[in-house]
């Protein structure tokens, strides 16, 4: 499953509509900044509300992402069930080190793969 974050979901569809009804890998094409904030968090928080565990997202096709973005999904990750994870897959260089940066602490919910 893609789910774009580069352009603004239409008001009509919600970031739900974007998400198939079986478990999928989405991955995430585009841009994650400050600009596409508001989608990339609603489309985050579709994908945690609906976690019993562990998130798995393939961000192989990100094309960038600023602090915004990572701070955004340290906020998803926040929300998911005790012990759960966003397992992100082939994280862009440039978030690895804001991760470093920032310093989230021992267990920030996120698990690099």
């Amino acid at each position: 499953m893609v789910a774009a974050i580069a352009e603004p979901h239409q008001p009509h569809q919600p970031p739900d509509a974007l998400l198939p009804d079986r478990p999928t890998r989405p991955r995430l094409p585009g841009h994650a900044d400050l600009t596409t904030r508001p989608d990339f968090e609603a489309l985050l928080s579709v994908l945690c509300s609906r976690a019993a565990g562990d998130v798995h997202l393939d961000l192989g096709e990100l094309d960038f992402i600023d602090v915004s973005g990572v701070i955004s999904l340290l906020r998803a990750a926040a929300t998911l069930p005790e012990g759960s994870h966003l397992v992100l897959s082939n994280p862009p260089e440039a978030m690895r080190r804001i991760l470093e940066v920032l310093n989230p602490g021992p267990d920030p919910g996120i698990r690099l793969a």
